[in-house]
Parts: C-alpha cells; structure tokens; sequence
C-alpha cells in the first residue's frame, strides 16, 4: 500500500476565507513537499549480481549488469551508488567503471555503447591485482546535466587484463535514486 504524507489535498481544506482562490497556492506548495518527499522512493532502480564473469580483452568491457530506464523529473540529476566485489585470475591491473547511456545495456563482454559516458569521469576502484584475491570499493556521485526529457541507464563495466576472466562477486550493485 501507498503511504503519503498528506492524504488528499484540496484548495477547500486549505482556504483562508478570503474572496479568490487563496486555497490554490497553498495547496501546490503542500503538493510540491509531497512531491519532494516521495521522490528518492519512487524514482530509482537498482541492478546486483552475485556472479559475474567477463572475459577480459584489455579494453573497457560491459558487464550486463545494469538498471532499468529512470527519467530525472525534479533537478535533472540522479545519485548513483556502486558497491562492487570483484577479482581476477591474473596478477595485473584490472578497474571497475559505472557507465551511463541512453540506449540498452551492452551485453557481457560487449563494449560500451557509441555516446556512453563514464560516471565520474574515470574508474572507481582498480589497480594492481592478485591472482584471485578479492577487491572491493565503493562508489558514490550526483550525476547532473541531465535531460529531464531523457530516460537513462547506468550499468557496471570493466577492464581487465587481456585473455583473463574478471569476476563481479558477493552483491556487487549499481544503485540509482532520484535525490530531493
């Protein structure tokens, strides 16, 4: 069941009993505080995998894993937040990316979409690694300069070393909310 913070609004409730519609702007102020509230928990979407394997080419790669279309409404920006678990089967650097696109989810292993943009401009978590020891971090940015017009995707994508297996574990998720 839906819960809201104010049941039902009408300029009646609200009116001052002054002559005109006193009642109006008050009642689109209350309904813009409802709006302001409900929104983190209305318009987001979240994507996890437990395990994920991508053959690794070198180059920046898709892991599959990542949210349904979300369209920001109120500030054109969406926080995004990334907690991944990941290992390889090399000794070598490896990096984890978010990508926001436009389009559908690259397939694992498949590149990133022509015009797909790296959230926060570069890796999150990567560098030396282990044969087969875990890595995790984690990730959070306001990703702003949205088109309010525009629906939007973010998925999880990697790059590991050249003819190795880069493995997504333990929860790893790309969380994405609306923030008011």
């Amino acid at each position: 069941m839906s819960r809201s913070l104010v049941e039902h609004l009408t300029p009646q409730s609200w009116e001052s009993q002054k002559p005109g519609s006193s009642g109006f702007e008050r009642v689109r102020w209350l309904q813009g505080i409802v709006d302001l509230v409900n929104r983190p928990a209305i318009n987001r979407a979240q994507a996890s995998t437990n395990a994920t394997a991508v053959n690794a080419n070198g180059a920046i790669q898709s892991s599959g894993i990542g949210t349904g279309q979300l369209q920001p409404k109120r500030y054109a920006e969406f926080t995004v937040k990334a907690r991944v678990t990941f290992n390889v089967n090399s000794v070598g650097p490896a990096y984890i990316f978010v990508h926001r696109t436009l389009g559908a989810i690259p397939a694992n292993g498949a590149a990133p979409n022509v015009g797909d943009v790296i959230v926060g401009g570069d890796a999150f978590l990567g560098g030396p690694t282990a044969n087969g020891v875990n890595q995790s971090g984690a990730f959070s940015f306001i990703d702003t300069g949205l088109d309010a017009t525009k629906q939007y995707r973010y998925y999880l994508s990697v790059q590991g070393p050249n003819a190795n297996v880069l493995n997504l574990v333990n929860a790893s998720q790309v969380f994405v909310m609306e923030r008011s």
